[in-house]
């Protein structure tokens, strides 16, 4: 049988998933540790693509990219600095295409909150100036990738933006800020994946009066597969065991739905 400790740092000792946050290294190596270690690891390992290696194959030269956007002359520089940061994380870069558009509807549907819970960002807080929100406005920017969300976080306060960046396994939120909104953009069937039942109790979990989820209508190869269908139907069946406002959208290989579950939540003094 394999020795946890031993399984994560096996793990963490490997080039790919050094930066993984050790907490959901641990987690997803419980389930493996009644086989022998080298297939514990290798399990584990496996288990850890499908929700963060998949997405960036290749760790960015974050102190490169944080030089790029601070020593940016102009907007113009800023925002180009911006793009290619984003385009190292598959999920985000799917949406550099659509990004005036997309946070153009965030505005319409959500406003311009001064506090934001960000769920599994990748580098989504990157956008922060297509949104246009408040200056000094509260980002909580949480994934599991302790070296990007260091990178978020500097990137951040460059913006002018009161960094809250944390490394945090969401299957295991030790506590909860409360945001005017949070985004839970494409990442219920990750979890999911993980865990059955877990993007219900999620959204259950989060102390904000507006969520934005969202999923992919397509593959991180590009092929559609009906995924979009299947995701609508499975989130609007949830969706009717609650009584909240919701709009959707369809904004690039992206469906969206926005949530306002009204007075009964929190909402940020």
């Amino acid at each position: 049988m394999a020795d946890l400790d031993d399984v994560v740092a096996a793990v963490l000792a490997s080039r790919r998933y050094r930066s993984v946050h050790p907490a959901t290294v641990r987690r997803l190596a419980g389930p493996h540790l009644h086989l022998r270690p080298a297939e514990a690891v290798k399990r584990t390992k496996r288990a850890l693509h499908q929700v963060f290696g998949a997405y960036l194959p290749t760790p960015p030269r974050y102190p490169r990219l944080l030089a790029a956007l601070e020593s940016a002359p102009d907007e113009a520089a800023r925002r180009d600095a911006l793009r290619r940061a984003m385009a190292h994380h598959a999920s985000t870069r799917e949406r550099l295409d659509d990004l005036e558009a997309f946070h153009d509807a965030l505005a319409e549907h959500v406003g311009r909150p001064r506090s934001v819970l960000d769920l599994a960002c990748g580098l989504q807080p990157l956008a922060l100036p297509w949104w246009g929100l408040p200056a000094g406005a509260e980002v909580h920017a949480w994934d599991v990738d302790v070296a990007l969300v260091q990178f978020v976080g500097a990137c951040l306060s460059s913006l002018g933006a009161v960094s809250r960046a944390a490394a945090v396994d969401l299957l295991d939120v030790p506590a909860w800020p409360v945001t005017e909104v949070a985004l839970v953009l494409k990442t219920l069937p990750c979890l999911e994946q993980q865990q059955p039942g877990a993007g219900e109790a999620l959204l259950a979990a989060i102390p904000a009066p507006r969520v934005v989820v969202s999923f992919p209508t397509r593959s991180l190869t590009g092929r559609a597969k009906g995924m979009g269908a299947t995701y609508a139907r499975g989130f609007e069946a949830l969706l009717a065991r609650h009584d909240w406002a919701v709009q959707s959208y369809e904004i690039g290989p992206e469906l969206v739905y926005a949530i306002d579950r009204g007075a009964g939540v929190p909402c940020a003094p």
